[in-house]
C-alpha cells in the first residue's frame, strides 16, 4: 500500500509538472503573439510618422514657395492700374493659397498628435477609454469645421480674408485644447 501511495504521488507530481510545462508553453506563445502585434503596431505608427513628416515637409515647402510668390507678385503689382488690379487678384489667390497651405500644415501636425493619442488610448484603462473616445468624436467635428474654414479661403475676398483666417485660427485652437485635454487624461 505504501508503494501504491508513492506511485500515485509521483504521477500527481508528473501531472503538475506537465501542466506547468503546458502553461509555460501557452504563455510563451501568447507573449510571442503579443510581441508580434506590438511590432506590427509600431511599424504602422512608424510608417504613418514617416508619411506625416513627408506631408509636413511638402506643405511647409509649398507654403514657403507660395508666400514667396505672393511677395513677388505684390512687388510687381505697382506698375500701373490695370497691371496692379491683375497682380492684386493674383496676389489674393496666392495669399489664399498660402493661408490655406499654412492651415493644412497645422492641421496635419494636429492630426499626427491625434493618431499618437489614438495609439495611447488603445492601451489605456477601461475607465479612461470612453472619455477619450468621446473627445475623438469631438475631434472629428472640429476637423470638419477646419475643413470648411480651409475651403472658405478659396472664395474669400480681400476684405473677408482676415475674418476667414481668424475663424481658422479659432477652430484650430479648439482642436488644440481638445488634444491637450486628451493628453492630460492619457498621461
Amino acid at each position: 500500500m505504501l508503494v501504491s501511495c508513492v506511485l500515485v504521488g509521483t504521477t500527481a507530481c508528473d501531472d503538475d509538472k506537465e501542466q506547468a510545462a503546458k502553461l509555460a508553453k501557452v504563455q510563451r506563445i501568447a507573449d510571442e503573439k503579443l510581441k508580434k502585434a506590438e511590432q506590427a503596431a509600431n511599424d504602422k505608427v512608424a510608417a504613418l510618422q514617416k508619411q506625416l513628416d513627408q506631408m509636413k515637409a511638402d506643405a511647409e515647402a509649398q507654403a514657403a514657395k507660395l508666400k514667396s510668390e505672393a511677395d513677388q507678385a505684390i512687388g510687381k503689382a505697382q506698375a500701373d492700374a490695370e497691371e496692379q488690379t491683375k497682380a492684386a487678384e493674383e496676389a489674393l489667390k496666392k495669399a489664399r493659397a498660402a493661408y490655406k497651405a499654412e492651415g493644412l500644415n497645422e492641421l496635419a501636425q494636429l492630426n499626427k498628435q491625434v493618431q499618437e493619442l489614438a495609439v495611447k488610448n488603445a492601451k489605456a484603462s477601461a475607465k479612461v477609454k470612453p472619455l477619450v473616445q468621446k473627445q475623438m468624436k469631438d475631434i472629428v467635428t472640429q476637423q470638419q469645421a477646419i475643413g470648411k474654414d480651409l475651403a472658405a479661403f478659396d472664395k474669400a475676398e480681400l476684405d473677408k480674408l482676415g475674418a476667414t483666417k481668424a475663424k481658422l485660427v479659432q477652430d484650430l485652437a479648439k482642436m488644440k485644447a481638445t488634444i491637450a485635454s486628451m493628453k492630460a487624461k492619457l498621461g
